[in-house]
This record gives structure tokens, sequence and C-alpha cells, in this order.
């Protein structure tokens, strides 16, 4: 049985029930009814609990109608077209990719190797394709897919979350994703509504022991975005445990499929563009991504000439303070190993590059919902006349921010 930070259920992890006086009053709010759940391989993979989902499914439509709202006053404001708006950022990159897949060779400027397609993971332009050989516009093929996925994602993260938080906790860490600062990104045409789709099941059949349904959610997370090999890795880490304690040899076939969609789109980029290595390339040469284990944040918490883009980078590193700050706080409530696994890895890809990939990290998150468990638990605290004014703050807020970013700032999301 599951004892660490919430209800009690059959699964490959067991928890101690203590980490002391310091954490008692997150922990004592996610400690849940111990609801006896049915054996793993005799319930379905999913395990839909409509009164569990239900809530924070209509909560996340309405948020996603008041950031959409948001998106489009925003557009008339500006003066950009709606689709100009929705498709703005790496939206327009997606854009090419759709229509015209990748470059035959790497574009180059004075020696140096240019931003290009080559940098984007095909996976979700291609799910987008369906729509566009009937007419669809891309922007809008690419709202109805992350409407779609956003929703079924939300509802799997609650799943995730209630192996082990209790009911409560796991319904507002739902709510609290799809408010999420920068949640804009799921109604307009990044990638990010699709990767946490993925991700999120692949945790589940985790937990579930599901393991090559959990390495096949991998692949196609790894597939979709770069981060996605960090789900790969958390497949592996619960594959070890479950070897070393179960002898539950199938677990090596979820952890061997697991890395292959990152792999393959990898390949497949350098295959179309002429070299193999393309993708790593136009990453290094065309984003300017680098390892720079985090100084480039401690420079923007500095910010010594305050222009426009200095003040958002400003607050780019705060959000990313406490971003850093909620994923030791989630690693102290005991989460299962590949969840603890998955917050510790997901941080360090998120925080320790410098280039474009500081501008997204906030974004990148949002895949990694767990590191949000601590302010569900927290919020599970307190009384109900709190907690949705809270939410319906941070649903105008994420309307607000898509807005800015989408329609009038002069960097990326």
């Amino acid at each position: 049985m599951l004892r660490g930070a919430g209800c009690g259920r059959t699964s490959y992890y067991e928890n101690s029930s203590t980490v002391g006086s310091v954490l008692t009053v997150l922990r004592s709010g996610s400690v849940g009814q111990a609801n006896q759940s049915a054996e793993s391989g005799k319930r379905s993979p999913v395990g839909l609990d409509r009164a569990l989902v239900g809530p924070v499914l209509l909560f996340h439509v309405l948020t996603r109608g008041v950031v959409i709202v948001g998106l489009w006053l925003a557009a008339k404001w500006s003066g950009r077209s709606f689709a100009a708006v929705a498709t703005r950022w790496d939206g327009r990159w997606y854009l090419r990719l759709a229509a015209n897949g990748y470059p035959s060779q790497l574009p180059m400027q004075a020696g140096q190797i240019r931003p290009s397609t080559a940098a984007f993971f095909p996976f979700f332009p291609w799910l987008t394709r369906p729509l566009m050989s009937i007419g669809v516009p891309f922007w809008l093929a690419a709202m109805v897919l992350n409407l779609l996925a956003s929703s079924a994602a939300v509802v799997v993260i609650v799943l995730v979350s209630n192996e082990y938080l209790d009911r409560r906790s796991a319904q507002l860490l739902g709510c609290l994703w799809t408010a999420f600062p920068v949640s804009a990104v799921l109604s307009t045409t990044y990638s990010e509504a699709v990767f946490t789709l993925l991700g999120a099941l692949c945790l589940l059949f985790v937990l579930r022991r599901r393991w090559i349904l959990a390495g096949l959610a991998a692949a196609l997370a790894g597939a979709t975005r770069p981060p996605g090999i960090v789900f790969a890795g958390a497949v592996g880490v619960a594959a070890i445990v479950a070897v070393v304690r179960r002898r539950e040899w199938r677990s090596l076939i979820g952890a061997a499929i697991a890395p292959v969609g990152f792999i393959a789109a990898v390949g497949y980029i350098g295959w179309r563009v002429g070299r193999l290595d393309g993708w790593q390339a136009t990453e290094h040469g065309g984003w300017h991504s680098r390892l720079t284990f985090g100084r480039g944040w401690l420079s923007w918490l500095n910010p010594s000439f305050w222009t426009t883009r200095t003040e958002i980078h400003f607050l780019i590193a705060v959000l990313a303070v406490v971003l850093i700050a909620l994923s030791i706080a989630a690693l102290a409530l005991r989460p299962p190993l590949p969840i603890a696994a998955l917050i510790v890895a997901g941080a360090f890809l998120a925080f320790a590059f410098g280039g474009v990939e500081m501008d997204s990290a906030p974004r990148v998150m949002m895949a990694f919902f767990p590191v949000l468990a601590p302010l569900a638990v927290l919020l599970s605290r307190g009384p109900r006349a709190v907690r949705w004014p809270i939410l319906g703050l941070g649903s105008v807020l994420a309307a607000v921010v898509g807005g800015y970013y989408f329609a009038f700032a002069p960097i990326s999301p």
C-alpha cells in the first residue's frame, strides 16, 4: 500500500509514513481516506472516476474559455489577427513544419547555423495534418487538437495525483495546472498540451505497472518535445525498482521502448537535413542552447538596466525561483520514486540551460506537473470560499499573461 503523501493504493511503490515535523502541515493536508482499489491486473489502465475528474474538467474548459477570450481581446487591441496571435513565436515554426516539413539542409549565415524548424520535434505538427488535409487552417487545427489534448491531460493529471495524494489535493493540482500563469500555451499552437498528456499517461501507466503502455507513452512524449527524454528516464527508474524488488522483468520492455521516440525524432531530423547532428547543431548554433547550470537565471535576478526585456526576464527568473522551491517541497512530500526522479531531472533540464530555453523553462515545467503538489496540498486545507477565488484569479492571470505574450511581448513565452 502507498502511504507516503496520500490515500492508500495498490502500487509498485512503498513509501514511509513520516518525513518530520517541518512537513506536518503539508503532509496532513495530503493524507486522504485509505480507499482500497482493485488489483492492478483487474482494473482498466486508466480507471476513470467521473466524480473525481468531472469538476476539474469543467474548471479546465471554463478556464480555456477565459484564456481564449483574453487572446481575442489582445489580438483586437494589438491590431493583429487572431490567427496571427495564436501562431506567434513557436507557433510559426510549427506552422512551417506542418506545411513544409524540415529543410533539406541547415540554413547558414556568415558561417553560422540559423534558427530553423530542425529544432522542433515532429509529432505535434504531424497530428494537425489530418485536419489540415480537409482544409482546416493550421491555427484552428492546432487549437482544436490542443483543446482535446489538454482536456484529456487534466483528467490524467488528476488520476496520477490521486495515486499518492488525497482526492481534494489531486483535484486542486489539476486546477492549478490549467490555471498556471503561462497556460495560454494550452490554447494556442504550442505542443505543451499534447506533451503533457503523453507524459501524464506515462506516469499513470508506470504507477499502475502497465509497462508497455508506459514505454509507448514515453516514446511518443519523446517524439513531441526534447524534454520528453525525462519521461523515458522515469520509466527506467521504475523498471529498475520493479526488477530489484519483484523480479518484474516485463518492466524492462517498457524501459527499452521509452527512449525510442526521442532517438527516432533526432535521427529523423538528422536524415532530413542531411547531417546526423542536425537537431543538436540547430539547438546549439541556432538557438544558443548551452549548459550553464543556472548562471543565466542569477544574472536575470539582478536587473541593472530596466528595459521592457529585462523586466520580463526578471519576472521569468522570479517564477523560476518559485518553481525550484516548489520542486524541493514536492520532493519533501515523498512522492513515488519515478515522480521524484521526474521532478529532479525535469527541473535540471528546464533551468540548467542557457539560451532560448531560459525563456521557455516555466512552460516546460508544466509537463512536470507534480511540482504543483505542495500548492495543491496547502490549498486543500483552506476554505472553499478562498480556494475558488484564488483559482478564478489564476485563470484571469493566465489570460492576461497569454494575451500579453502572444500579442505584445518582445520575447517569446
